[in-house]
């Protein structure tokens, strides 16, 4: 399937919801000329490390892929024409036009969060834990039986797992597999904090291998982490978002060693549930959030998943995508987010349900946000149990 039928399909599935496009506008994977503007919510301030302007990588592969998937922006174009008239609320129209909804959700940090010409703010990699990894060299890795699982999302699919209670370790794999580093393109023994995205703590994705093998669902499992803790979903999309290349740089280095992803698994809706779990925007501010806002939320929620999704099938990658449930972090379980996360799966367009991580709750998540060591092992389990009940309906094919 093209990116265009693709999209065109996910858009009529998802009339019945009646959510509209906005800003259609923006570019897709727009330049990066400037660092402006920056966000001034204190917690948001670890993502702002390091400001780059300009292309996050000069790899031939990615400059190929970033072309490719800016040459097929008729996949979001044929979208917006057909659901422009979609709502009939003219109030929850308007909120979805260019950033009225952001600025009204988002306080002082929409057009960070929103903007199309905004900033990237990229943390540097772990050198820390790549002085201790073990190189291995990718065209190494053995193909038989082999799951490249490319991780996606905010925190909780990140290095941010609580270490064991009683020992103070984190979690080790007892089997040997492997981990992409987006940051330098090379491979390594799979162990925690993974490598290439941030934090010191445990990540879902290396317990995750381990189950994968010990189950037998697989017999090679190599990861490619690229999550980013406190993002919101738009920060991702291809048009306007700020983080879309980091999904195009880990593909096109994979491809450099003929790798190719076969299951994507998406993790975020957290920091997008927090207005409507709190009535308040990160940076403070005070929000009256009325009932078109949680509509509009919940409709902008999706086209941002579906536009992430169209982008992953122009870099033609037609591996399985998994959308999981997840908005518990500080307060929530938020409706109107799961609610939009539930809608985004389609099984004929492949993309999935993913484990519904708000069951995973406060008691195991000191910070009432991220997850305990037992927490994250329950986490990894769930999403090993979606990767088998694909697999069993599939005919056992791997995702």
């Amino acid at each position: 399937m093209t990116p265009l039928s693709y999209f065109t399909a996910a858009a009529v599935s998802l009339f019945v919801s009646g959510f509209i496009l906005s800003d259609t506008s923006a570019q897709v994977l727009p330049e990066r000329n400037a660092c402006l503007p920056t966000t001034s919510a204190k917690s948001r301030d670890a993502n702002c490390v390091q400001c780059n302007a300009g292309p996050i990588s000069t790899q031939a592969s990615f400059i190929r892929l970033v072309e490719q998937v800016r040459s097929r922006k008729e996949a979001y174009d044929d979208v917006d024409r057909r659901i422009d008239a979609a709502s009939n609320n003219p109030e929850v129209v308007d909120l979805l036009k260019g950033r009225t909804l952001a600025r009204a959700l988002y306080g002082s940090d929409a057009d960070f969060i929103a903007g199309g010409n905004a900033s990237r703010c990229l943390q540097p990699d772990n050198q820390a834990a790549l002085s201790r990894a073990v190189a291995f060299p990718c065209d190494k890795i053995p193909r038989e039986g082999l799951a490249v699982l490319l991780t996606a999302g905010q925190s909780n699919i990140s290095n941010t797992g609580a270490p064991d209670q009683n020992t103070k370790q984190l979690y080790q794999p007892h089997n040997v597999f492997y981990n992409f580093n987006r940051f330098d393109g090379k491979c390594y023994i799979a162990r925690n904090p993974a490598l290439g995205t941030p934090g010191d703590g445990e990540n879902v994705a290396v317990r995750l291998g381990d189950d994968l093998i010990d189950r037998k669902i697989y017999k090679n499992v190599l990861i490619a982490p690229i999550a980013i803790g406190g993002t919101y979903l738009e920060e991702w999309r291809p048009r306007g978002g700020k983080y879309f290349e980091i999904v195009l740089a880990a593909i096109a280095g994979l491809r450099d060693y003929n790798l190719e992803p076969t299951a994507i698994l998406w993790h975020q809706g957290e920091f997008n549930a927090l207005a409507f779990a709190t009535n308040g925007a990160e940076d403070g501010t005070k929000l009256n959030v009325t009932t078109p806002m949680k509509e509009a939320g919940r409709l902008s929620y999706i086209r941002n998943y579906l536009e992430i999704i169209a982008g992953i099938r122009a870099a033609d990658v037609g591996a399985p995508i998994f959308i999981a449930t997840a908005t518990l972090c500080g307060a929530g379980p938020d409706e109107i987010i799961r609610s939009a996360q539930a809608s985004v799966p389609n099984p004929s367009l492949g993309v999935y349900p993913g484990p519904d991580t708000d069951l995973i709750g406060v008691s195991m998540r000191p910070d009432r946000c991220h997850m305990t060591h037992t927490g994250t092992d329950q986490h990894a389990r769930m999403w090993a149990d979606r990767l088998a009940d694909y697999s069993a309906s599939h005919s056992g094919r791997r995702p």
